[in-house]
C-alpha cells in the first residue's frame, strides 16, 4: 500500500519540480504490470501461509502440493521486474521527450491545492503574493471565479543559501557510523565537527535577503510572457 501511494504521488507531483510530465503510455504499462504482477506474486503467499509455509525458506517438497503456488508467484515477481523496468525506461524516455511534455501552465491536472497556483518548476520565492485562505480549495474558487484580482506585490524576505545543514547531517551520520562500530576517536571527532558548524551557522546575523516588490514584479511578467510563449 505505502509502495503504491508513493508511486502515485511521485507521477502527480513529477511534473512540479521536474517541469515536464512524465510518459503516460508507458505510464500506464507500468502500473498494469505492477498490479498483476503484486496479486500474481502475494496472493499464493497468503494461500501458502494459511497451508503453513514458513518465511525465507529455500526449499520445499514437491509432493507437500505448494510447489506450484509458489512457481505462480515466481511469474508474478517477474511480472513486477518488467514493471521495474519499465518504471525506468519511463523515466529516461521522459527525460528525452521533456520538451513534447513541457508544463508550461503550473497546473497540468487542473489541481485543487495552493503547489499548482505556481509555476512548475516553482520560482525560488515560491508564491509572488501570499495566497489567502478563506476554505478548503481556495486555489479551484479562484479558478472558478471569473472576478479579477488585483496584484499587489510586496517585498519577499528570503533566506540565504548555505551548505550548513548538508555538513551538520552529515557529521551526524558520520558519528552514527562510528558509534555502530564503536570507532571512538571517529565519534569525538564528528561530534566537533558538527557543533563546530553549528555554532558558526547560529552565530552569523545575516541569514536573510530582500527581494524586492519591484524585482518581484519584473521576474513574474517574464515568468507569465514565457509561459504564453511555451502554451502557445
Amino acid at each position: 500500500g505505502v509502495v503504491f501511494g508513493v508511486f502515485a504521488g511521485v507521477n502527480y507531483w513529477f511534473p512540479k519540480f521536474a517541469g515536464y510530465r512524465l510518459n503516460e503510455r508507458l505510464g500506464k504499462y507500468a502500473f498494469w504490470c505492477w498490479m498483476v504482477g503484486f496479486l500474481a506474486a502475494f496472493m499464493p503467499l497468503y494461500v501458502l501461509g494459511i497451508m503453513g509455509a514458513t518465511r525465507r525458506t529455500d526449499n520445499y517438497a514437491a509432493e507437500n502440493g505448494w510447489q506450484g503456488l509458489f512457481v505462480i508467484a515466481g511469474i508474478g515477481v517477474a511480472i513486477i521486474g518488467l514493471g521495474v523496468a519499465l518504471m525506468v525506461l519511463q523515466l529516461i524516455v521522459s527525460f528525452f521527450q521533456r520538451k513534447k511534455l513541457r508544463d508550461s501552465t503550473g497546473d497540468p491536472w487542473d489541481g485543487r491545492t495552493l503547489e499548482w497556483s505556481t509555476a512548475s518548476i516553482p520560482p525560488f520565492y515560491n508564491f509572488a503574493v501570499i495566497p489567502e485562505i478563506n476554505s478548503r480549495d481556495a486555489f479551484w474558487e479562484t479558478k472558478q471565479s471569473k472576478a479579477k484580482k488585483v496584484i499587489i506585490y510586496e517585498d519577499i524576505v528570503l533566506p540565504k543559501n548555505t551548505g550548513a545543514g548538508l555538513m551538520i547531517a552529515s557529521a551526524a551520520g558520520v558519528v552514527g557510523f562510528a558509534i555502530i562500530w564503536h570507532i571512538w576517536w571517529l565519534v569525538i571527532l564528528g561530534m566537533i565537527v558538527g557543533t563546530l558548524i553549528l555554532v558558526i551557522r547560529l552565530s552569523n546575523d545575516e541569514t536573510e535577503y530582500v527581494l524586492r516588490a519591484e524585482e518581484v514584479e519584473k521576474l513574474e511578467k517574464i515568468r507569465t510572457k514565457k509561459q504564453k510563449v511555451r502554451h502557445a
